[in-house]
């Protein structure tokens, strides 16, 4: 089940169920069919005899051939619907003038695949242009690939996720109408199987419309992929290309609409089809930046974290430098070495009480200026004091009003939770706007109907 088998498998796995619930439902279908030509002959019975004509032996003729056609079917409904149906395949794929065959056709992981193949060598062309400091010189060359190869993937996944929904409607629909069909033997009850004909008949020219897109698809992006010749696509390039998957994503959603213009007898395209198209890929590219967006700041919070205990660890080391170099002063040997392990420990201690270790750990935004923050702190935990200024006193509070003015400025933009709040808005904006533009193509057409009526 991997790679793009996976839906290949399930349409395997649903048509299986299917083709297994005609063997269980042809005992009632046959009970329906036997009651209803019973009840159909017994009436046409009745009203011969009660007339005045004389063209008895012609009635009987037609009801016979009639029930015999309708008893022909039921018995081979679903070896009937699936020759209809993979005929109209057929001349979809016949009339596109490619390599796809039948069988390729009714797997849409086989439609699926094909896209994956037409956008390698965008991938390909990625890769060599990867580097780190290639990757910021094409930067703009390499984000236009990168959407091409999405809107590209994501158009085959359209026409894929089509004909899986039209193959499996129609098995439902066959099974469904298998249990209606026998109710055309009466003519009070012969609207219910009139649909299910006509049904048929359209899901065979939906798969015909599908056909001719994806076969003509797929050709014209192997050419487009095959050009480059081994060569880095230009920017213009993949702006053709994005052109041309925009082109097939608008048939994929729109087209269905095709067949339902067919049947109904009107056209169904037009210029909505062509906003529909750019705002389902506006609604998708919104929703994917947004999602890179939060990926974004959760990397910017790490970051963050890690410059944090990277300068408490810059604070640390200043301070217990300066601490040992102050207790091991004037002394030699071992006795300076105790003398400046002391002055570490007595550092410590005070700077656990001390205001300024509560500065130092908000203050610097460098690993230079946290560690001369914990200089300061040692220097005057230990003792020392500062003619000039510079340690302590009265530069330590101006250095923390600085920090206190630089933390404030950072604090003017938008809190977290506003920022995490406006990109989930986004990128529900988005997903909406692609779903809303998805279903304005999937629109229902008037559904062809066959006539039983036994008149001449």
């Amino acid at each position: 089940m991997g790679g793009t088998g996976v839906i290949d498998q399930f349409l395997a796995v649903f048509t299986r169920y299917i083709d297994g619930g005609f063997g269980l439902l042809r005992g009632e279908v046959g009970f329906i069919a036997s009651t209803l030509i019973v009840i159909d002959v017994t009436l046409a019975a009745l009203f011969w005899s009660w007339g005045g004509d004389d063209d008895i032996m012609a009635r009987l003729v037609k009801k016979t051939l009639f029930v015999g056609v309708f008893a022909y079917l039921i018995s081979n409904w679903n070896n009937l619907a699936r020759i209809i149906f993979e005929s109209f395949a057929g001349l979809g794929v016949k009339a596109s003038g490619t390599g796809f065959t039948t069988a390729q056709l009714l797997q849409p992981g086989q439609v699926a695949q094909t896209g994956l193949d037409a956008g390698r060598p965008l991938l390909d062309s990625i890769s060599n242009l990867m580097g780190y400091w290639s990757f910021f010189e094409n930067f703009i060359q390499i984000a236009c690939m990168l959407f091409a190869w999405a809107l590209v993937l994501l158009a085959f996944f359209v026409l894929a996720i089509q004909l899986f929904v039209t193959l499996i409607e129609f098995k439902l629909t066959t099974l469904a109408g298998f249990v209606l069909i026998p109710f055309g033997l009466f003519g009070k009850s012969a609207f219910m199987a009139e649909r299910v004909l006509g049904n048929v008949i359209s899901s065979g020219i939906k798969v015909l419309v599908l056909a001719v897109i994806i076969g003509i698809g797929s050709t014209l992006f192997s050419q487009f992929t095959a050009g480059f010749g081994g060569a880095t696509p230009t920017i213009d390039q993949a702006m053709a290309i994005v052109l041309a998957a925009l082109s097939l994503l608008g048939l994929g959603i729109f087209g269905p609409g095709i067949a339902n213009g067919l049947v109904s007898g009107g056209p169904q395209l037009g210029a909505g089809a062509a906003i529909g198209t750019g705002l389902a890929a506006g609604g998708m590219v919104a929703a994917g930046a947004a999602t890179v967006g939060a990926v974004a700041s959760g990397g910017a919070a790490l970051a963050g974290g890690a410059a944090a205990a990277a300068r408490g660890g810059a604070a640390l080391a200043g301070g217990a430098s300066t601490a040992y170099s102050l207790g091991a002063t004037g002394q030699s040997g071992a006795s300076g070495v105790a003398s400046g392990l002391g002055g570490v420990a007595n550092a410590g201690a005070q700077a656990a009480v001390s205001p300024l270790k509560r500065a130092a750990s908000r203050a610097a935004d460098s690993l230079k200026s946290s560690y001369q923050t914990g200089s300061r702190a040692a220097f005057e935990a230990t003792g020392g004091s500062s003619t000039a200024g510079t340690v302590g006193g009265d530069s330590a509070e101006t250095e923390a009003a600085a920090t206190g003015a630089s933390s404030s400025s950072a604090a003017d933009g938008p809190p977290a939770w506003a920022q995490r709040m406006k990109r989930s808005q986004q990128m529900t904006h988005g997903v909406q706007a692609a779903a809303h533009a998805v279903r304005s193509g999937d629109s229902h057409g008037g559904g062809s109907s066959v006539n039983l009526s036994e008149s001449d």
